[in-house]
């Protein structure tokens, strides 16, 4: 495996175009050994050419002399000019100390082994070193050592993901969120630990240890299409009520099944990250069957429309209003 030096070097050799044919067949495997890897490379690059921009001249054919400059660079204050970025678009130098800045903060990060993959505005699918896979919602982010599967698999989650694990009776799978500690070996679930929410585990095929890794009590054992939740300071609680839209974001499905239009709107609000208003209150109760494969936000307002005989009107852009 590449020191962090060596990779750095390649890195920089392939960026100004002196690297040798070996050096670039060793970068391309240390590239594909994981998506964080390439994103390291990928924010070294940007950086490395914001960097080369502010310069007075563009760095001359010496990689040790440049990356030399290129530390010292963005150890600099940035000066108060406006820099040319091509296209023409013009960034201020507090723009240019920014994109800097989240560069550097992306370099901690590795220094510190841990490897971070998020799902901003989309869902991301991810295959770890082990070969687990990760369903990764919107707004949700996975943290894990750079060793992970060498010594354990323990990772931590912010958010919502589903997980397709790896069988590994060495190393069992741990998944730290909120207050929650879930353990397996090889199986597939979903958790959903948002802030301020308790964390809520459906387990799909398998078995889980599910435990409040805080109050550090017994575990609750889990096996497939059985559900459960844990607050802070609480054991875990396993729940009877199934939901079939835990997954939705993952499957591209919503299914309801006698659900009151109330719980149907939340799960909408939830699937298509908008805000749905209930001004009658007698409306909330109203029983709603329906699935909707792909679904599409304008359709499902249409269908639900037309088969219940609620007005749904878009009151401000990603907010809607129900009334009789």
């Amino acid at each position: 495996m590449l020191s962090n030096e060596n990779m750095d070097t390649l890195i920089a050799r392939d960026i100004e175009g002196t690297i040798s044919g070996a050096e670039k067949r060793e970068l391309a495997a240390w590239l594909q050994e994981s998506p964080a890897n390439q994103a390291y490379y990928d924010a070294l690059k940007d950086t490395w050419d914001l960097t080369a921009e502010a310069w007075d001249e563009m760095p001359e054919p010496d990689t040790a002399a440049n990356w030399e400059r290129f530390s010292q660079k963005i150890a600099e204050p940035a000066p108060m000019e406006v820099v040319h970025r091509g296209r023409g678009r013009w960034l201020a130098a507090a723009g240019v100390a920014a994109i800097l800045a989240s560069g550097i903060a992306f370099f901690l990060t590795r220094s510190s082994d841990t490897v971070t993959l998020a799902a901003t505005s989309e869902k991301q699918t991810f295959t770890l070193p082990d070969g687990s896979k990760v369903y990764l919602n919107r707004n949700s982010t996975l943290r894990y050592n750079e060793r992970f599967a060498q010594n354990n698999r323990d990772i931590t989650l912010e958010g919502e993901a589903f997980f397709d694990v790896a069988p590994n009776e060495a190393h069992p799978f741990i998944v730290h969120a909120g207050a929650s500690q879930t353990k397996v070996l090889g199986t597939s679930f979903g958790i959903k630990a948002y802030d301020a929410q308790p964390v809520r585990l459906n387990v799909i095929t398998g078995k889980v240890a599910f435990s409040n890794q805080e109050k550090k009590g017994d575990a609750l054992v889990l096996t497939a299409g059985h559900s459960a939740v844990v607050k802070a300071n609480e054991d875990p609680e396993a729940i009877t009520e199934a939901d079939p839209n835990f997954t939705s974001w993952k499957d591209n499905k919503l299914v309801f099944r006698r659900s009151s239009l109330a719980s149907t709107f939340s799960a909408m609000e939830e699937y298509f990250g908008i805000e749905i208003r209930i001004e009658d209150s007698s409306l909330s109760g109203i029983e709603y069957n329906a699935s909707f494969s792909n679904p599409g936000l304008d359709t499902m307002m249409k269908v639900i429309s037309q088969t219940t005989g609620v007005k749904i009107v878009e009151e401000s852009k990603g907010i809607y209003v129900v009334r009789p």
